[in-house]
């Protein structure tokens, strides 16, 4: 992990600077210091769970599936375009979308990282149809997470701290409503998380193909 200190200190200096922009800056989107550092969290879960063993390895794990829909949490955030107006045709409307895009971005980003993590750590590299299995099952797990976030406006923690409250709100939800939610945001994740992830796979190979 020595070798990557580097990389995740200006990871998480670049979320750092994004939150203090938001927070000196006038903007609508101050949710998004909160909504970003959430994303953050799973990131960090998922490289203490791939560099710990497997004794400790285990509760940083839940912990990192617990928040991971936090980070695809924020695709929804594009619900507050509505109170700022969808029009782009002034500069305080460019001004807006680039905090809210960054903010989003981000979040999203992160999390495809956190689970990429996961899976190069707990995953054959050649077991490709294993892979797209788990990510199919996460994205739909992910999405349902989403779904009680957005819908029912509970919180990761609220499964320690509510459990019976969270299962009770998840049997009353079930319906067309949730079904569909779940099943196109499952969509939209798989997409992502795929192209990260052979995205990620051929720049190795061009690096491989370089170096012979």
């Amino acid at each position: 992990m020595g070798h990557n200190v580097k990389n995740i200190v200006i990871i998480h200096l670049v979320v750092f600077l994004f939150m203090l922009f938001v927070f000196f800056t006038p903007t609508h989107f101050t949710f998004l210091i909160w909504n970003v550092f959430l994303a953050l969290l799973p990131l960090d879960f998922a490289l203490i769970t791939a560099h710990s063993k497997p004794i400790f390895s285990i509760p940083t794990g839940i912990l990192w599936l617990l928040f991971f829909p936090n980070t695809m949490y924020m695709i929804t955030d594009f619900i507050h375009l509505q109170y700022i107006s969808t029009a782009i045709d002034v500069r305080y409307q460019y001004f807006n979308y680039s905090v809210l895009a960054a903010g989003i971005f981000i979040g999203v980003t992160l999390g495809v990282l956190s689970l990429e993590v996961i899976i190069r750590r707990f995953f054959d590299p050649n077991k490709d149809f294993l892979k797209l299995l788990f990510m199919m099952a996460f994205s739909l797990i992910s999405a349902l997470g989403i779904y009680l976030g957005r819908f029912l406006r509970l919180n990761s923690w609220d499964v320690f701290t509510r459990a019976d409250f969270v299962w009770q709100s998840v049997q009353n939800s079930l319906g067309s409503h949730m079904l569909t939610f779940v099943v196109l945001f499952a969509g939209v994740q798989l997409a992502l998380l795929i192209v990260y992830h052979y995205g990620g796979q051929l720049l190795t190979n061009l690096t491989l193909d370089k170096l012979d």
